[in-house]
């Protein structure tokens, strides 16, 4: 059963009731420390997928490891304040892009991802985007993050990957 659309939220702080697996939305790991910018672009990516938040480092290399298999999309901030690893030093981790005895034990052996990983930043200006691809990054993203730059940068993603009409 579909939750009941309002207009406008009851009270400050509302969401959407939790949904079960079946309602179709596919999972996001989310890694910023940032409460507001996680609010932000939470309230613009729910409705289509389910956001798993990590706000360290740490957490963010447990739910890869527990859920990898389920994710379409990792989405880091590049600076990580607070962590040891920055989005730019994990994205490289997760793409296989550093030798082990450079890797925090914590990190160690992290499944190597197929799936989109999406760096952010609130200054975007700052970076250039070839430089987050060469890092393993797929596409970087001003934040708060608006659901179809993050949706069409999926969609190209699986779409370079798909086999060629035969």
């Amino acid at each position: 059963m579909r939750p009941p659309r309002v207009s406008r939220p009851p009270a400050p702080g509302w969401s959407l009731p939790p949904t079960t697996e079946a309602d179709g939305r596919a999972p996001i790991l989310y890694v910023d420390v940032d409460d507001r910018t996680f609010l932000e672009t939470a309230h613009r990516l729910r409705q289509a997928y389910e956001l798993l938040r990590a706000q360290r480092d740490r957490d963010a290399c447990d739910l890869i490891r527990e859920r990898h298999r389920e994710l379409v999309a990792v989405v880091l901030d590049v600076d990580m304040p607070g962590s040891v690893l920055d989005g730019i030093l994990l994205t490289r981790i997760l793409r296989g892009r550093v030798p082990p005895q450079a890797v925090p034990p914590f990190a160690r052996h992290l499944p190597e991802l197929d799936i989109p990983i999406v760096l952010s930043t609130s200054r975007a200006e700052s970076y250039a985007d070839v430089d987050m691809r060469r890092y393993g990054g797929d596409r970087l993203i001003q934040k708060p993050i608006e659901i179809h730059k993050l949706t069409l940068t999926i969609t190209e993603w699986h779409l370079q990957r798909a086999d060629p009409p035969t």
